[in-house]
């Protein structure tokens, strides 16, 4: 041995003996490499076929098949297409244990290195899934047209299911707002539960007709219990808050009421709350049994009544009010107006001859009718008032009875009043205008003597005498009967023209007569030293003395204004004396 290694030696050089040995290991190196990436592959997609080959056999074929083959037992139209299936399904069945036998040799083969072979099972293995694949989708999709109903059944009973959960956790969230119905609601749950465990009894053993009339049923008790769970809430607060809290309150009001005064027995309040209290004690024991029908018509009804009789009590404490407050006023009215009647009774006597009055017989007549009517009506209203036995909102009917006829009457006797009234305030007017004017002349005269002017002029003591005899016939025209008030008033406006116009004119005179007596007064301290002044004034005294009181004034006034100008007017505005014998 060692002398042909030695011989290659001589032979083979060293380096290219290195490279070829080198090659050799990369060759078996790549050889051991390359195998181990197709036995590497091989056992991937033994994987991917195994998990193909899971999910396959995943598919609950099984399941739907009995529960299809359960239905053709009731469905005989079901039976051949469930017979295919179940053919198909032994095939199917066949296929997936031959798979499952290819997967185990195929997993031998790359156990024992055998990747060629392997791979060309795991070829013919992928054919035979692809094959599962199509069959099985077939199946599956005739099973679920045979289950189509099933389905059907279970997607609604699903919906129901999550009906009855919202309803469910609805209760439970809001329980004292059912307050005593909840025992009834909890029943109703274990109800509803009971019979989703009978509809599911009912689709196991593939009874699918009577599934259905379970789950109507289901659903038609859902339907109710949905509607009372939104009803009993407004219908207990209604039925234990509102309408107890209303009843209540119409209590103390008839309490206070009566108290006051008012006759509230004829509306029979306690009777007639009883009876509402007694409506919502049994409405309230429907709510208990989950009984709703009917229950919001009586509440209904009950507010109404409730709401009647805080009216009528209202009505009846308004009534009692507006009586009592002015009763008295209108029995004084009524008083009143007959004191009014009284008066025009004896007005119209003593104006029927005195004035040539209207003859108001039947007139009068008629009004003592009326009064009488009248004071019948307050006797009978003043009866009832003291005897308080009947309702204020009746007496007040009698009141505004009374009210209305004493308003109206009163109307016409103050029409009546007034115009008997002006008939005779005429002659008081006329006896008072009379005393005037008598005062007026009287007053003329006394100013006339107290200044005893020189000279009046004879219209004056005309004017007077003229004035005195109005008087007279004014005075015989009041004595005269009866009253001629037509001629008593025409005379009257005359008399009174005339005679201020005679007041005025005698002041004017008097005060002219006052203003030259002053200019001469004032000029007279002058006539010493002016001779023309003097012989002025001599001429202003002499027209003074012959009545001429106007040009007597402009005269005066001259002879001034020539000494001492504007002074005249000083003396118009009050200025004394000393100040112009200052200005002097």
């Amino acid at each position: 041995m060692e002398n042909f290694i030695n011989n290659i030696k001589n032979v083979v050089s060293m380096d290219f003996l290195i490279y070829t040995i080198v090659a050799f290991v990369c060759i078996i190196v790549l050889t051991i490499l390359m195998l181990v990436i197709r036995q590497r592959k091989a056992r991937r997609l033994l994987d991917e076929k195994e998990l193909h080959y899971n999910t396959l056999k995943g598919v609950p074929l099984a399941f739907k098949l009995n529960k299809a083959v359960a239905l053709s037992r009731v469905n005989e139209m079901m039976a051949e297409s469930v017979e295919k299936c179940r053919s198909d399904f032994d095939s199917i069945q066949e296929k997936l244990k031959e798979c499952s036998v290819s997967l185990a040799e195929i997993d031998d083969l790359i156990y024992v290195h055998k990747t060629k072979q392997a791979l060309k099972k795991i070829d013919a293995l992928d054919k035979d899934l692809k094959l599962l694949d199509v069959t099985i989708a077939n199946v599956h999709t005739s099973l679920d047209q045979v289950l189509e109903q099933e389905s059907e059944q279970r997607a609604l009973i699903n919906q129901l299911k999550d009906q009855f959960r919202k309803i469910k956790r609805k209760i439970n969230e809001n329980r004292a707002s059912y307050a005593q119905t909840y025992e009834y609601l909890e029943m109703q749950i274990s109800s509803i539960e009971k019979m989703f465990s009978a509809f599911e009894e009912w689709m196991f053993a593939s009874e699918f007709n009577k599934a259905a009339d379970q789950q109507n049923e289901i659903r038609d008790v859902l339907t109710s219990l949905d509607a009372l769970v939104v009803v009993l809430p407004k219908m207990y607060e209604q039925a234990k808050g509102v309408l107890p809290r209303a009843i209540d309150e119409v209590g103390f009001h008839y309490a206070q009421a009566k108290n006051k005064g008012v006759l509230l027995e004829h509306l029979e309040v306690h009777k007639n709350l009883g009876a509402i209290s007694d409506m919502l004690k049994n409405d309230l024991n429907k709510l208990r049994n989950g009984n709703p029908n009917g229950v919001e018509e009586d509440l209904a009804e009950c507010e109404k009544r409730i709401s009647q009789l805080e009216d009528q009590i209202t009505k009846e404490e308004k009534a009692f009010d507006e009586v009592n407050e002015n009763a008295q006023i209108l029995f004084q009215n009524v008083q009143v107006i007959n004191q009014n009647v009284d008066e025009i009774r004896m007005l119209y006597n003593k104006v029927y001859e005195r004035f040539g009055f209207e003859n108001w017989t039947q007139k009068l007549e008629d009004v003592s009718d009326k009064l009488s009517i009248l004071n019948d009506m307050h006797r009978k209203l003043e009866k009832v008032l003291l005897e308080g036995k009947m309702p204020y909102s009746d007496i007040l009917i009698s009141y505004k009875e009374l009210e209305q006829s004493a308003a109206s009457f009163n109307v016409e006797v103050k029409e009546m009043k007034e115009k008997l009234d002006n008939a005779c305030s005429d002659e008081e007017r006329a006896k008072k205008q009379l005393v005037k004017l008598q005062l007026i002349v009287n007053e003329i005269q006394v100013k006339m003597l107290k200044h005893r002017l020189p000279s009046v002029s004879e219209k004056y003591e005309d004017d007077l005498r003229h004035g005195e005899l109005m008087i007279k016939d004014i005075k015989i025209i009041l004595n005269n009967s009866p009253l001629d008030v037509n001629r008593l008033n025409a005379d009257l406006r005359k008399a009174i023209d005339y005679i201020y116009t005679l007041y005025n004119n005698v002041n004017n005179l008097v005060g002219m007569a006052m203003m030259v007596e002053n200019t001469i007064v004032f000029g007279n301290r002058y006539r010493s030293s002016y001779p023309e002044m003097d012989s002025e004034l001599t001429r202003a005294e002499l027209c003074f003395r012959n009545g001429q009181y106007t040009k007597a004034l402009k005269i005066g006034i001259q002879c001034i204004e020539k000494i001492h100008p504007g002074a005249y007017e000083k003396m118009i505005v009050g200025v004394d004396t000393p100040i112009l014998e200052a200005e002097a």
